[in-house]
This record gives structure tokens, C-alpha cells and sequence, in this order.
């Protein structure tokens, strides 16, 4: 394991989980970088639902904003008598922990698209259960869902089209384990921004069924690393793509006053709406450029909502306060 301090999550955690009872428990990884030199922007997830017997994928490839190469496929069949290991590797792509909280391996394989990348943390795992979400330590195993996400570098290479790119760039990656209060889940907008080593402010604010707002994230910035007190957030929808947001405004505050301002847009958006087994939302995962004052960064800026007419304009959202237990 890597000599990250680790805050709500155990040792083996970035490991392969067991599922409980629910249907519709998944285990799930995600990838995101847009590497500026190259103008390659990939964005990869792959889930199994071992209580179903099926994995899904969802990637993309984008090159200097075309997309190049993208697939979505929600049924490869995963038999329970497999290996657990094959959880990694089906389909176009595998992954492989080469050490926990520190190194991956991700490799993709189609005729148009391939990569051999490496992803090395540059930064601790953040856990949402630091920044006390409720479903992170629900008593209920109906209820429970565990996520973390983790800032680091991407290295290696993507071909596409026959054409070689050599990566070098900053970027995220996150995974997720249960399903739980993700079933009452309306809308929400992950909007993680990486400048550099020492500058990353990470936002993600989800909405309830019951009408709830949980923020959760962080401020990294000049060696010091806060949780995140407060965050608004306005989403300026594109006025010719209805499902796709144009731009986004942020105002953040940490638990020690400091603030940032941030406006983002996305780069290359994969639509997924509408195409899970297990959600009815429109859900759509992009890369972001994001910008405080004069500075560039990138990251993630994946959103969803439940019905157009309930699309959201804004969040302001507070970190929940401790409840003693439960939801």
C-alpha cells in the first residue's frame, strides 16, 4: 500500500469487495485525464453487478474535440463461477492494481482504439465518508454505498486511428462499491478541478428524492488540504444541445474560510441517459476545462437529473452535519 493517510477507508479497500444481498450491487472503477500537449481526452468506467451476472463499460476517446472512438454496452455476461479477477478485465478493457492507493494499469483493446496507461496518485484517496455523506456509513446494507476518488498522473500511450500519442498529464480516477442511497439519487453535478499538484478543488453536489443537497469535497491548495464548508453552484445549460451544460460557475468555501472561484465548460461529452439497467436518469460524463483566474486546469465534470423539467439551475449545498447514526 502506498504511504497515503487513509480517512474512511480500510487498507484493503482498493481491492475487490464482496456483494451483499442487494440486486443491484455493483462494484465500479472510472478514469478521466484530457492531456494538453496530445489533445487526448479519455474517459473510461466499467461496473459488475455480481448479483446480476453482467458488467457494463462506458468509454470514450476524443482527439483535438472529435470523438474517435466510444463504446457503451450494458450486458457482458459475468457468470458467478468466474474468478473474482475477472471482475478487472472483460471486454476491450483491463485493469490492474499494481499497488493499492498508489499504481494502476489500464489497457484497452478495440480496432480503432487502444491505450496502455498508468495512473500514479499524487494525492491521498478522498473518501465521502470524511466529508460525513450519509449513505458512506448507513447501519442498512440497503443504504450503504462507499465511493472514493483520487488525484494523480497519467502516463503511457493511446493509439487511435493508427496514430500514436504519448500521454503525460494530471488527471482523476474514482470507484465506487454497494448501490444502497444512490437509489434516491435526483440530480447531481461532480465537478472536480485539477491546476496542478498543488492546486485541486474538488466539488460534487447530489440531490435527493426526499429534497436533500450533501456536498462533499476538498480544497487542496499551497500544501494544505481542507474539506470543503460550503460550495455554489450555477449550471448554465447549452442553448443548443438540451441535455448538455455550456458552463458552470463554482464558489467553494473551506472548513478554514478560504474560497475559491471557478468556471468550467466541457470538452468531449458521452451521453449515457437512459441506457442503465438499474436508473432512468439522463446522465451524462464529460472532462472539464476549468479556470480560476488565470489559471487552466482540467478534471471531471460528469451531471445528472432525473426529469427536464426538474433539471437543476443551481446548488448551493453545506456539508451535512453529524445525525447520530443511520439516514
Amino acid at each position: 500500500m502506498g504511504e497515503f493517510p487513509l480517512i474512511g477507508l480500510g487498507p484493503e479497500d482498493d481491492g475487490l469487495h464482496a456483494a451483499t444481498g442487494d440486486p443491484w450491487w455493483r462494484e465500479a472503477w472510472y478514469f478521466e485525464f484530457f492531456d494538453p500537449r496530445s489533445s487526448v481526452q479519455f474517459q473510461a468506467y466499467q461496473g459488475v453487478f455480481p448479483n446480476k451476472e453482467t458488467g457494463d463499460l462506458c468509454a470514450a476517446f476524443f482527439h483535438a474535440g472529435h470523438l474517435i472512438h466510444s463504446e457503451i454496452k450494458m450486458d457482458f455476461r459475468l457468470p458467478a463461477s468466474s474468478p473474482l479477477e475477472e471482475r478487472l478485465c472483460f471486454g476491450p478493457m483491463r485493469m490492474e492494481i499494481l499497488e493499492p492507493y498508489a499504481r494502476w494499469r489500464i489497457r484497452y483493446d478495440t480496432s480503432d482504439a487502444q491505450a496502455d496507461l498508468e495512473f500514479t496518485a499524487l494525492k491521498p484517496p478522498f473518501s465521502w465518508a470524511a466529508a460525513r455523506l450519509w449513505m458512506e456509513t448507513a447501519q442498512s446494507a440497503e443504504q450503504r454505498s462507499q465511493h472514493f476518488d483520487q488525484f494523480g498522473r497519467y502516463t503511457g500511450r493511446v493509439w487511435t486511428r493508427n496514430q500514436e500519442h504519448k500521454i503525460n498529464a494530471m488527471g482523476f480516477r474514482d470507484r465506487m462499491w454497494g448501490w444502497g442511497g444512490r437509489r434516491a439519487w435526483k440530480n447531481y453535478a461532480i465537478l472536480w478541478a485539477g491546476f496542478d499538484q498543488d492546486f485541486i478543488a474538488n466539488v460534487a453536489i447530489q440531490e435527493f428524492t426526499e429534497g436533500r443537497l450533501a456536498l462533499t469535497g476538498y480544497l487542496d491548495r499551497d500544501g494544505r488540504h481542507e474539506l470543503l464548508r460550503r460550495a455554489t453552484v450555477d449550471l448554465h445549460w447549452d442553448e443548443h444541445r438540451w441535455k448538455s451544460l455550456g458552463s458552470v460557475r463554482i464558489e467553494a468555501e473551506d472548513m478554514t474560510g478560504r474560497s475559491v472561484q471557478l468556471t468550467g465548460k466541457p470538452q468531449g461529452i458521452l451521453d449515457t441517459a437512459h441506457r442503465w439497467p438499474h436508473r432512468s436518469d439522463h446522465m451524462l460524463f464529460s472532462v472539464g476545462e476549468y479556470r480560476c483566474a488565470e489559471r487552466v486546469g482540467h478534471g471531471v465534470m460528469n451531471w445528472a437529473f432525473a426529469t427536464l423539467a426538474g433539471r437543476p439551475s443551481r446548488f448551493d449545498a453545506q456539508i451535512e452535519e453529524p445525525s447520530g447514526g443511520g439516514r
